[in-house]
């Protein structure tokens, strides 16, 4: 007899089915009958929940994007200088791909079929232009306090989103980023880049 789960916990038993079988068989190859049999359920079950399998999909690239989700909404909400805020940004986003458990292998797949399929796309780069609109704010606000370079924000921020893209992918394949060296010199490098140089001392007229 199927257990008795709220709407919220059987979304995520579905989910956590549908991420397996995913990643194991490929998403043009995976069925919704696999899912349901993966999350012990009918396939009529899965149906109510998720209405088709592309629908599955999108629901699991929301999912992926949850928790960084959330470290850009306290960045934006943080009323600290921008430096520090970025510094903050990054370590947050170093320290969850280092602490994952099990390497992120849908990070990949999402991309990979962001570039078949339309909808799919559209979601993906919503979520990619969601983090460029924050890191662009954060940028910009260091430009205008005078502790950043005058830099294009908007360029910056693209640069530090494929680096952060190349972690997530490194991590995918089971390369976990060293958290320790990159919180220190490597972000000790982005920054060296990016803020400006110190004032000289104001010189006594002769």
């Amino acid at each position: 007899m199927t257990k008795h789960l709220s709407e919220a916990e059987r979304r995520a038993q579905i989910l956590r089915a549908a991420r397996s079988v995913f990643i194991e068989d490929g998403f043009l190859v995976a069925r919704v009958s696999d899912v349901a049999k993966r999350a012990g359920l009918s396939k009529g079950a899965v149906y109510f929940y998720f209405p088709s399998k592309k629908e599955l999909f999108l629901a699991l690239v929301h999912e992926e994007h949850e928790n960084t989700h959330a470290f850009i909404d306290e960045a934006e909400r943080d009323n600290r200088l921008a430096h520090i805020k970025l510094l903050d940004l990054g370590q947050r986003y170093l320290q969850y791909f280092a602490g994952l458990k099990t390497p992120p292998k849908f990070f990949l797949m999402m991309t990979e079929q962001a570039v078949r399929d339309e909808t799919i796309r559209e979601e993906v780069q919503a979520v990619h232009q969601r983090f460029l609109d924050a890191v662009t704010g954060i940028i910009a606000q260091g430009v205008a306090e005078g502790t950043f370079r005058p830099l294009d924000p908007s360029v910056v921020a693209q640069m530090l989103k494929a680096m952060i893209d190349g972690f997530a992918g490194e991590a995918a394949i089971g390369v976990r980023p060293d958290a320790t060296g990159l919180t220190t010199d490597g972000i000790n490098l982005i920054l060296n880049g990016i803020l400006a140089p110190p004032m000289d001392p104001p010189t006594e007229s002769a």
